[in-house]
């Protein structure tokens, strides 16, 4: 069994993982590897959140219909490509759109993580 502190950070060090092998190996195939461990990462993360919830999901899909899967990982997604962006590409004019990406991720993430979490 593990301990309490690494079953809970395991989510968050296979993203961070994911973008080091993203970034540190130059090799098509650690790039690969970076997606694939930065995708469990964030899967691990949506099944605990979904399973954690406090508040109760609204019935309504509202008037722009998302596959459930697609919303889910919209913070994620947008996280990978402002990497992607910062670290496979030399060009400064790409910069301002991945520190973008990023930030409307990471803001994603933070409501989501603050939403799921009120009763």
């Amino acid at each position: 069994m593990l301990p309490s502190q690494l079953y809970e950070s395991l989510p968050y060090l296979y993203l961070v993982a994911g973008i080091a092998c993203f970034a540190l190996l130059a090799h098509p195939l650690g790039g690969w590897a970076g997606v694939l461990l930065f995708n469990a990462g964030a899967m691990v993360w949506i099944m605990r959140a979904e399973r954690r919830r406090l508040n109760q999901k609204s019935g309504g899909d509202g008037l722009w219909h998302m596959p459930f899967w697609l919303y889910e990982l919209q913070p994620f997604l947008y996280v990978c490509v402002g990497s992607i962006l910062f670290l496979r590409f030399d060009n400064e004019y790409l910069y301002p759109s991945a520190f973008i990406f990023c930030l409307c991720g990471l803001l994603i993430w933070r409501l989501r993580y603050q939403n799921r979490f009120q009763e």
